[in-house]
């Protein structure tokens, strides 16, 4: 685990012309960008840049946010470039266009990497093989910039979850086929974040997602910039204001040794105002649970009785293929002119193809064992 540091929270209304000053503050508390960055060097800044989403929908970082931060960078000497790997069945030039990062590199002449093409190193940690991409290991300084979303599978994805993107595209797809039980995977996430640790974290929390996130979920403001060194300190936080369960997001775990959750969140030191909206108290979390609370073996034990499948919505699909594409394991397909149909002993619940649906045609539905662990009750 990184070492367990300050969050800093300031209030950030909106993308406007206070963006930085509000940036400057959060990163103030910290002892300022000096603290992170040297003059002259090279910093790769690494928003979520998940799919082809207009930046109003909230499934993406808002470019606005990752250009404040170019901004402060270069008063200080620093030499920035932006690279994510998004999801391999949209093309990356697609993405960069429709996202606005495109539009506003080009303005600050700043380079986007193109991290499917730009190669990358294999490595083994805990038990996990994995590549990075090199201009994520190149960098002199790494500057995570998540956007604060749920997740269906994982409950939360902030900083921590966020580094998953410096694995090249196809290859996150193999490794959902590779680990697909929520434990496992949860495990995996982790093993990358100590692997590529950003220097600094920051969150667009101007304006977030709650609901059946990272795609599919509801924009909502919820007014706020957060910063800190350690990505793992800046989720926890995350989670006491959304007032999510830490125990329920699947990797937060293997980051807390020593001391368990509840030990660790206690000597969390978040400074700042926390935002006045009331989006915060009513943020919604996913509507499905995937067994997160369930270990991997009795996962497997149950079987048939725990899923997590996806459910297309015949009226809103577009038989566009992509979930199709997506699915590392083949489990959906789709006969020309037809909709998407899904094999579900196939189906490992990755949510892969949830994320990458454009007009948010899928939802994912829970086994009626799961529903019952949720609510404690039978269905």
């Amino acid at each position: 685990m990184d070492n367990l540091g300050k969050v800093s929270l300031e209030y950030c209304p909106d993308y406007g012309a206070g963006l930085q000053q509000s940036l400057e503050a959060a990163l103030n508390r910290l002892g300022g960008i000096g603290t992170f960055v040297k003059n002259g060097q090279s910093v790769i800044i690494k928003p979520n840049l998940l799919t082809d989403r207009a930046p109003d929908q909230a499934v993406t970082t808002h470019p606005e946010v990752v250009r404040a931060v170019i901004h402060i960078l270069r008063k200080h000497g620093a030499v920035p470039s932006v690279a994510d790997s998004p999801s391999n069945v949209v093309k990356i030039e697609r993405v960069w266009e429709n996202t606005g990062f495109c539009k506003m590199c080009s303005e600050e002449n700043v380079p986007l990497l193109n991290l499917e093409k730009a190669g990358s190193v294999s490595f083994d940690v805990d038990g996990f093989s994995f590549c990075i991409a090199r201009p994520i290991l190149d960098a002199d300084v790494i500057i995570n910039v998540p956007k604060v979303k749920t997740h269906v599978l994982t409950t939360l994805t902030a900083a921590v979850k966020n580094m998953f993107g410096a694995v090249p595209g196809f290859q996150k797809a193999t490794l959902h086929k590779l680990h697909p039980t929520v434990p496992d995977f949860g495990k995996l996430v982790a093993a990358i974040y100590r692997k590529v640790t950003p220097h600094l974290n920051i969150a667009d929390g101007i304006v977030g997602m709650d609901g059946d996130g990272p795609s599919a979920g509801r924009p909502v403001r919820l007014g706020f910039i957060a910063a800190s060194a350690s990505g793992f300190a800046m989720d926890l936080a995350l989670c006491r204001l959304l007032k999510i369960d830490p125990g329920s997001v699947s990797y937060l775990k293997y980051l807390s040794q020593p001391g368990t959750l509840s030990e660790v969140m206690s000597r969390l030191e978040i400074n700042g105002t926390p935002p006045d909206s009331p989006e915060l108290s009513g943020f919604r979390t996913p509507g499905t649970l995937r067994a997160r609370l369930i270990p991997g073996w009795l996962v497997k034990l149950l079987g048939p009785l725990v899923w997590l499948a996806p459910e297309i919505m015949s009226e809103k699909c577009i038989a566009c293929g992509r979930c199709v594409q997506a699915c590392p394991v083949s489990a959906l397909s789709m006969a020309a002119g037809q909709k998407p149909v899904l094999e579900r002993k196939k189906c490992i619940g990755c949510c892969c193809c949830h994320e990458v649906c454009p007009e948010k045609a899928i939802r994912m539905i829970q086994s009626p064992f799961l529903a019952f662990v949720r609510r404690g009750k039978m269905p």
